[in-house]
């Protein structure tokens, strides 16, 4: 929720204007954006296994983080005037008219986040079917998601301490 709350706001149109003239400002919003898009990622591939959740869980999980950044997307693609007013007014490379560009470049924002986060959803669903095919050919029972409890921890060490008591 943070992270997609923060692509709204950037995207939103007061926000840009105001951060294409105050650089304080529009360094804090890619800031903001970083750091809530490292904090999106944490469960699917952070450093701390235990804060991972299972792999149909980070499936679900970024098949929902694809839905959001339809708006902004959205927004800018079938918008029939320029929504930025700073992009407005400014330099155009090879003649490319604002509203040509300001659609550009929601079609490359919904199609390249939707390619990438649907590629990791492929190779994630891969890696679990491959899981429960190797465990079915091996007769296992697979859980989907061992975590270490500190109940576990603590059972484990009193049974250490059972054991090792005179």
């Amino acid at each position: 929720m943070l992270f997609n709350g923060a692509f709204v706001l950037v995207h939103y149109p007061p926000t840009v204007n105001a951060s294409a003239t105050n650089g304080a400002l529009h360094f804090g919003l890619h800031v903001l954006i970083m750091s809530t898009a490292l904090i999106m990622w944490m469960c699917v591939c952070g450093p701390l296994p235990e804060l991972r959740i299972s792999l149909p869980g980070q499936m679900i999980y970024l098949f929902c983080q694809s839905i959001v950044p339809t708006v902004p997307s959205a927004w800018l693609i079938f918008a029939e005037k320029p929504l930025y007013r700073v992009y407005d007014t400014a330099y155009r490379f090879g003649n490319i008219d604002a509203i040509s560009d300001q659609q550009s470049a929601g079609v490359i924002m919904k199609l390249g986040g939707g390619i990438f986060l649907w590629a990791v959803i492929f190779v994630l669903f891969f890696k679990w079917a491959a899981r429960h095919q190797e465990a079915e050919r091996q007769g296992v029972l697979v859980t989907e998601h061992d975590v270490l409890t500190w109940d576990a921890v603590k059972a484990e060490l009193d049974e250490l301490e059972k054991h090792s008591s005179p």
